[in-house]
């Protein structure tokens, strides 16, 4: 199956290598299209992005509602990291965020440009495996990968400080980026529509908690509040009118039905 990129907005010109903050609205939305677009090519990969295997070992987990065979469920769980490292990186620059893991984000050591066509390379290689999974696997790929950026457009979008009619619609909106991805893996794994959707909902209560979480605490060796706060996001706190750690409390709740529902380990 032949697949076309799907242009979410107007093309841009494109701007200078980037190796500091400050990026503008402009520039995230220009940087999301160019990475998507450049993933319909064949870009050539810059260095190695390393990923922790999470979401293969999870996919090799979730595999048994599936029927995939042995050889298909290890060439999804191979899409998984790879477009876990694509989102990785490129979360990374849309978010302004200069470290990971306590060293220097991939975009500050490499600049925007090798950041696109990394995360472009990665996003073409786990397309080519869903292609050669058949017709219906890159329908599912081509559609939830839109969501995933769809969602992530309208973060990046609401940064410039309008307010959407209902806040809690926007935000079930942006959390796409999180839940279309898993769902997309359980619906490549042929899982039945109650696994598609528990898993789908586990992305949504792992954002609550990242949520939630990164306001105390912070992640990734950030400090707390993170990108989020420096940025003005729509988090679920500001959209459903919570604390903090009423959102932990929210986002276990719903996580540990979902992995009733999946079993052991759930996602993450």
């Amino acid at each position: 199956m032949e697949s076309e990129p799907f242009v979410f907005w107007p093309m841009h010109e494109a701007v200078g290598d980037i190796r500091a903050e400050g990026m503008s609205v402009e520039d995230k939305l220009r940087a999301l299209e160019e990475f998507y677009l450049l993933s319909f090519s064949e870009p050539e990969p810059v260095v190695a992005v390393p990923t922790s295997g999470s979401y293969a070992r999870r996919v090799r987990e979730l595999a048994r509602h599936g029927s995939r065979s042995p050889e298909e469920v290890e060439r999804i769980a191979l899409l998984a990291e790879h477009l876990r490292a694509a989102f990785k990186i490129v979360d990374d620059l849309i978010d302004e965020d200069t470290t990971r893991d306590n060293q220097p984000a991939f975009w500050v050591s490499h600049g925007r440009e090798a950041t696109i066509r990394q995360a472009a390379w990665h996003v073409h290689q786990a397309r080519t495996i869903a292609q050669r999974l058949g017709p219906d696997a890159a329908r599912i790929f081509e559609l939830r990968l839109q969501e995933v950026i769809d969602g992530a457009r309208l973060e990046v979008e609401l940064e410039m400080g309008w307010e959407p009619p209902d806040l809690q619609a926007a935000w079930h909106r942006v959390v796409k980026k999180e839940a279309s991805f898993r769902q997309m893996l359980a619906e490549l794994l042929r899982c039945p529509p109650w696994i598609c959707e528990a898993a789908r909902q586990d992305g949504v209560a792992a954002q609550i908690l990242d949520d939630g979480r990164s306001a105390i605490w912070g992640k990734e060796g950030r400090p707390p509040g993170g990108s989020d706060e420096r940025l003005g996001r729509l988090t679920y706190m500001r959209a459903f009118g919570v604390s903090p750690e009423e959102a932990i409390r929210r986002g276990e709740a719903l996580k540990a039905r979902a992995r009733e529902i999946l079993g052991r380990g759930g996602w993450k």
